[in-house]
């Protein structure tokens, strides 16, 4: 074998071929996973409906989980809204520290670097709140075939009215 750089030229071809279609592939499977993903008002039905299906709960034990489940998923949901602002203000805080120490026409590039990369992060997940953790979100649509609990007392469980 009296030329190795061909093959060697091959192989690198080989494997930046696979790398990229395995990061376009990787990231048309990221977007659908992230539009599946329930909202967090879906997360206590969803989670009752998992013990129901895989414990065989009886409708007793269902009435009795229900309160501990909801109660506990929105403490979660307040977690997850704390953080994701704890989150959102460090970030501007950062932003703020390294704007201090750029030069004018830096600071112009710097704050086009940081509206695209909200742009990207709205692309990958639209239903995050830009407006904090409070801010409306989009409807997305749900799966058919009705309520995946079974009947309860009152609308405690149901997605609350957005003004």
């Amino acid at each position: 074998m009296n030329k190795p750089w061909k093959l060697i030229l091959l192989l690198i071809g080989i494997f930046i071929a696979g790398s990229v279609t395995g990061a376009l592939v990787m990231r048309r499977i990221g977007r659908a996973a992230v539009a599946k993903r329930p909202l967090p008002e879906q997360w206590a039905p969803l989670h009752l409906k998992r013990l129901v299906d895989r414990l065989d709960l009886q409708p007793d034990q269902v009435e009795q989980l229900r309160p501990i489940v909801r109660r506990n998923m929105e403490q979660l949901n307040r977690l997850r809204a704390f953080s994701l602002a704890e989150t959102k203000s460090g970030v501007e805080q950062m932003e703020r520290e390294i704007a201090d120490k750029l030069r004018p026409e830096q600071r112009v590039k710097f704050e086009q670097l940081n509206k695209e990369m909200r742009e990207r992060a709205k692309r990958f997940g639209p239903d995050r709140p830009s407006g904090g953790p409070n801010a409306p979100r989009p409807e997305r649509p749900r799966p058919s075939g009705g309520s995946p609990l079974p009947p309860s007392d009152g609308p405690a469980l149901e997605k609350p009215a957005h003004n």
